[in-house]
């Protein structure tokens, strides 16, 4: 069956905030794009910054980001890592309502990022979006290949810090849900003497019972540590 729409383009997802330190003016528009609950937005945000940003304020703007949300988030994890390893579509282990924020750092690895919309695949199919991702394993190639009409390679800078926010949620479509997306990552040359610094903060809604926040301690060493995980 031919998808009802194409993959989301640039304009539908891109953000630019001159400053890192200004970035709460553009979070009710990512806010709407990403915590979706009909699939008239695509669920993902992508935020790239006029000049360099360095880690800690990337750190920074990523949290700062999300206080200005329109609903409240608390951190559930939070890490700092360097990943040089291709991934496959998945969703990060979370809450069924959850926010993933990614900040990667400016690296001279390249790197390309993908958001899959599997609930659209699975609407065009005739299913329910974990009746789909049931039959077609997202892990495995033939279920890749069932995504790949409603995936959206993201328009990432080489060799600049930007930002990748995603609804990481995971609810069938209807009754105000969240509706999530899946995201992977491919390094066509990995080099072991760089490093592909990613923090990563995935949210949960504040007072939601199915997680359990960290405690409010833990968001200073995130914000200031230099070390990795």
């Amino acid at each position: 069956m031919t998808p009802a729409a194409p993959p989301w383009p640039e304009s539908a997802y891109r953000f630019d905030p001159p400053d890192p330190e200004d970035i709460r003016a553009v979070a009710v528009g990512i806010f709407r794009r990403v915590w979706r609950t009909a699939l008239d937005e695509p669920g993902f945000a992508v935020v790239r910054f006029a000049g360099p940003v360095d880690s800690h304020t990337l750190r920074r703007a990523m949290l700062r980001l999300v206080e200005a949300f329109p609903m409240r988030f608390v951190p559930e994890r939070l890490g700092r890592f360097d990943q040089q390893v291709t991934s496959r579509f998945h969703r990060d282990g979370a809450p069924p309502a959850s926010l993933l924020v990614l900040g990667y750092e400016a690296s001279a690895v390249r790197c390309r990022v993908f958001v899959a919309d599997a609930h659209r695949a699975a609407r065009d199919a005739g299913l329910g979006v974990t009746e789909f991702l049931g039959r077609f394993n997202p892990m495995l190639p033939p279920g890749e290949a069932a995504l790949r009409a409603y995936t959206t390679e993201l328009a990432v800078p080489d060799g600049e810090p930007y930002l990748v926010v995603l609804n990481n949620s995971l609810f069938e479509v209807g009754g105000g849900r969240p509706l999530g997306v899946l995201h992977k990552a491919e390094v066509p040359e990995p080099d072991p003497a760089a490093a592909r610094v990613i923090n990563s903060a995935g949210l949960m809604l504040a007072g939601d019972p199915a997680g359990t926040p960290l405690p409010a301690e833990a968001v200073e060493p995130f914000l200031t540590r230099t070390d990795l995980d």
